[in-house]
């Protein structure tokens, strides 16, 4: 009967183990590549994903023959896909799950009637305003704006102007237009910021500039242009901004913009208000990876190259990064949410990312090289950390804090939740299990907020007992002093002021 026990136990253990082997081989093919976030000591450290590649989707798929080097990604308001067929010298228009083909945009009518094409076309941009096509016609030198027939409105072409140097190409690879109809380009070969024209098409100028980064060898070429000579300035290398690489608009009219640079740590990713300030200069984000990235193959360390950045309808921030092939999710704040993607020939994997784009709960990459649109659905764990940053960064702290905890069901490491759970724990006056969350997720300021609480509120239960004691210690001391004073009698020898005076000699 023993022996019996023994075997069914057995079979039981090699069962478990069977079925456990068989789970992670489901997990693994379904996670296409490693998927990993920071923990509070900006380590990277294996995590659930956010995201999961589901689907990638060829020009073939769609029956219009292969993409050729595809540059650009913009959804519109009515949920229809933009995809710039670079080489193809067309824009392809699909719905948002990229399954048919609306229309594909090649030919258009000025307004004098004559017909003109694309020539490499690289950015485009749709106004939820107007309905307005706005495309970055490269190798025309020009950006048109058009309707959806294809009826051009406007055409863009380098600007007469003391502010734009007449030696300098018109090269559009990129262009937005916010709501008053002001038109955004970015120029391949102007490291001054976008370009910038009113809603007619005329020349304003250059709007948010990245500033030169005060390295040690900016220094010292500043300190040597101030003692040379005007002829020795002259053969002297210029320093000069990073360019901007790209940009995207939100729903409240800021402008972020992204610089595609492994020299530039300053002004990556930027969130400019009207007047061109950056409105996340006094963050801490690491945008892209923290650490840089060792490859194998040429024994080399990179660093994150972010090419592409895009606002989703709930604000959260979507940075592709051109290095690695990944995808790096922040929420409105900054606060690092998810990263997926990575550089295979999996699904999920990319030779050469060129554009991301979100619609609802998918998120849209495009690979130059591939020639595709990969499509990439939120999980379960990705909706839930979604649902607790939105009632958070509205300001539902005790709402969100069921979420958090859900969160952590899943990644235990989580640090946003973390923070989350602090914060809502502050506002309910639990200032002991804020100080304790605040104290996992790494934040010394959060603790700050939890400790000066917690400390207020002890003050405030224990200051009858405070006063009581101070009482107590005051009259202690003043009755100890009586009591000295009363009975302590100093002996006659040493009494200076009682002693006999000295006979002199």
């Amino acid at each position: 009967m023993h022996k019996k026990i023994q075997r069914i136990a057995a079979a039981a253990c090699a069962a478990v183990l069977a079925g456990s082997m068989l789970t992670g081989l489901t997990a693994a093919a379904d996670e296409h590549y490693d998927v990993y976030n920071y923990d509070r000591w900006e380590e990277a450290i294996p995590s659930q994903a956010g995201y999961m590649a589901t689907r990638s989707v060829s020009g073939d798929d769609l029956g219009i023959g292969d993409f050729s080097e595809p540059s650009d990604l913009f959804r519109d308001t009515e949920d229809q896909l933009y995809i710039v067929d670079t080489k193809n010298n067309r824009i392809v228009v699909t719905d948002a799950g990229v399954t048919k083909v609306i229309r594909v945009m090649e030919e258009f009518t000025m307004p004098d009637g004559s017909r003109t094409k694309l020539k490499a076309p690289e950015g485009i941009y749709v106004s939820p305003e107007s309905g307005l096509i706005y495309i970055a016609d490269y190798s025309n030198s020009r950006v048109l704006v058009t309707d959806a027939d294809g009826n051009v409105q406007l055409e863009v072409t380098k600007p007469e102007s003391e502010l734009f140097a007449s030696e300098l190409t018109f090269l559009p690879q990129k262009v937005i237009a916010d709501k008053a109809g002001n038109i955004y380009i970015v120029l391949g070969n102007i490291t001054t910021g976008a370009a910038m024209f009113d809603a007619e098409g005329n020349f304003k100028g250059y709007y948010g500039a990245n500033t030169v980064e005060a390295t040690s060898q900016v220094i010292t070429n500043y300190f040597w242009k101030l003692i040379s000579t005007d002829e020795m300035r002259s053969r002297q290398a210029r320093t000069v901004p990073t360019g901007i690489t790209n940009f995207d608009l939100d729903d409240e009219g800021f402008i972020y913009t992204c610089t595609q640079s492994t020299s530039q740590k300053k002004d990556t990713v930027k969130k400019l208000n009207p007047a061109g300030n950056n409105l996340f200069a006094s963050l801490d984000t690491s945008w892209g990876d923290i650490q840089s990235v060792w490859d194998a193959n040429t024994s080399k360390n990179y660093q994150s190259m972010i090419c592409d950045i895009e606002i989703s309808d709930d604000g959260n921030i979507n940075c592709l990064d051109l290095t690695t092939g990944r995808v790096f999710q922040y929420d409105e704040e900054g606060n690092l949410l998810f990263i997926f993607g990575s550089t295979s020939e999996q699904l999920g994997g990319f030779t050469e990312v060129s554009a991301v784009e979100s619609c609802g709960t998918e998120i849209l990459v495009l690979d130059a090289r591939k020639n595709t649109v990969t499509v990439f659905e939120e999980t379960d764990f990705g909706s839930i950390v979604h649902e607790a940053t939105v009632l958070y960064n509205d300001g539902y702290y005790e709402e969100a804090l069921d979420p958090w905890f859900r969160v952590l069901q899943y990644d235990g490491n989580y640090r946003r939740a973390f923070l989350g759970i602090s914060a809502a724990y502050l506002v309910q006056g639990n200032y002991k299990d804020s100080m304790k969350y605040a104290k996992l997720a790494d934040s010394p300021y959060r603790y700050n907020r939890a400790f000066e609480g917690y400390r207020q509120e002890w003050l405030s239960e224990h200051m009858t007992q405070l006063v009581i004691g101070i009482v107590l210690i005051i009259a202690g001391i003043l009755v100890l002093s009586w009591y000295v004073k009363k009975h302590h009698k100093p002996n006659a020898e040493y009494d200076l002021t009682k002693a006999a005076p000295r006979e002199e000699e």
